[in-house]
């Protein structure tokens, strides 16, 4: 008996080898292409049980998925001749598996490559923007020119004519560069068909002389993928500057602020005038309301005295003397009166007029 176990053993082990080599699973998320020694056989993209040729096939998977690359950050020049740290991601997917093995070979080596592309992306639509364009909300048009640049590769004029059918070809796109005033190259843009008949013609026609004549095709053709997006993480300023640029930023921001607080001085200002005004106007027009109606209260009195008057003046004369003897006349007072004194008379009369 254990001269057999040693030999099934040897045989299950060989049956499991025999498996490994012969099928592979690939899952929903990857593409996988078969190589027979060195040579493209065939591509499996649908998730499932495959088969294989044991031992002379190999089977190289890929990421369905979209994959991250962290580019490397760089020191940029803006148009205004100002430095700025970037940091951006891109995001990229594998178009053509056959066409990604043969030139980058494997992941590590395609985020090498699209790093390196998106930097020079940038480092050239960078270097078209003002410093307050790249970190201000401009940036999302930045980034979608970065990214529709990055899906292009420079071929030459010859390429374009003996591998991809002519310049004519849909697979080529020419960016005609000019130039503005003080000779910079400005932002590119695509060729009109009038151009195209005439590069045709000639490399260099007379209706673009000094500018600049560029032949791309798309990425996906050289290498197999495609750059989905590019993002900025970061803009900062080199460290060089940090300083004075904070110091910049807080004395403009204390500017602001002491304009604010004196306009709100100010406005502090005409509200208390505007206050004082309305309360001053209260006063003055109750005041007048009051010396209104207290001069029609004296009114109605004088009228009521009046009406008393022309009822019983002889009454009205009586209680007037009388008031005026209790103001003057007391126990130590002596009086010297003229004898036809209106005063008197009541003194010497003493009887009361009747009504």
């Amino acid at each position: 008996m254990g001269k057999l176990l040693f030999p099934i053993i040897i045989v299950v082990a060989a049956i499991f080898v025999l498996i490994s080599q012969v099928f592979f699973t690939v899952d929903e998320t990857e593409t996988a292409i078969v190589i027979r020694l060195g040579a493209y056989q065939r591509s499996h993209t649908s998730p499932g049980l495959q088969m294989k040729t044991p031992f002379i096939e190999s089977v190289t998977k890929f990421n369905k998925k979209l994959l991250r690359v962290d580019v490397q950050v760089a020191s940029l020049l803006t148009s205004d001749k100002r430095n700025l740290l970037i940091d951006s991601y891109a995001r990229y997917r594998i178009t053509d598996p056959l066409k990604f093995y043969r030139t980058l070979r494997d992941q590590l080596q395609a985020d090498a490559r699209v790093g390196d592309i998106v930097n020079a992306q940038l480092r050239g639509e960078v270097a078209l923007d003002l410093q307050e364009e790249v970190i201000s909300q401009k940036r999302e048009d930045i980034m979608l020119q970065v990214t529709l640049g990055s899906n292009r590769s420079e071929i030459t004029r010859a390429e374009a004519i003996n591998e991809y059918g002519g310049i004519v070809s849909d697979m080529v796109t020419i960016v005609i560069t000019e130039k503005n005033e003080e000779g910079r190259s400005i932002r590119g843009r695509a060729a009109t068909q009038e151009e195209i008949r005439e590069l045709e013609v000639s490399p260099s026609p007379e209706i673009l002389q000094n500018t600049e004549i560029d032949y791309y095709i798309p990425l996906k053709e050289k290498y197999g993928i495609e750059i989905v997006d590019v993002r900025i993480k970061r803009a900062d300023f080199p460290a060089d500057i940090s300083q004075s640029v904070f110091a910049r930023m807080e004395a403009e921001r204390e500017r602001i602020a002491k304009g604010l607080r004196a306009e709100g001085a100010q406005r502090d200002a005409e509200i208390r005038a505007d206050v004082d005004k309305q309360v001053q106007i209260i006063l003055e027009t109750a005041n007048g309301e009051a010396e209104e109606t207290r001069g029609n209260a004296e009114k109605e009195a004088i009228n009521i005295l009046a009406e008393a008057l022309n009822t019983n003046p002889e009454f009205y004369n009586f209680r007037r003397s009388l008031e005026a003897y209790r103001v003057i006349v007391d126990s130590e007072t002596s009086l010297i009166l003229d004898p036809n004194s209106s005063l008197f008379q009541y003194l010497e009369k003493p009887d009361l007029p009747v009504e």
